[in-house]
């Protein structure tokens, strides 16, 4: 079972996030008219150079969402299936993701 998504606001949290080898699924609509994509995917790639982590970013589009992951762990296919299949229900049912800790202690870590 996948675990229950959360959602980073930080670029510099996130870059973190990337070295440990974990990937975000970024739904557009939460840029907020103060931002645009390539602004966003650019405070992402001065984080990680940071901490020396080779990002990737994949922008799908039609779905209106970016993936981004560590080119030196990369997750599977089946697990970015996964996470982009939860991004776009938590969409569609409105679900408002909670911060990391919120989300760990309801999960009951």
């Amino acid at each position: 079972m996948p675990a229950e998504p959360y959602y980073i606001r930080d670029p510099a949290e996130l870059a973190q996030k990337l070295a440990l080898g974990h990937w975000l699924v970024f739904t557009h609509e939460r840029l907020g008219d103060e931002c645009d994509l390539p602004t966003w995917k650019a405070a992402v790639r001065e984080a990680c150079l940071d901490l020396n982590v080779v990002e990737e970013t994949i922008t799908i589009p039609r779905k209106d969402l970016t993936i981004v992951f560590n080119a030196e762990k990369v997750p599977d296919a089946e697990e970015i299936r996964a996470s982009v299949s939860r991004a776009e229900l938590d969409r569609w049912i409105a679900r408002e993701l909670r911060p990391e800790l919120q989300t760990r202690l309801a999960r009951g870590e």
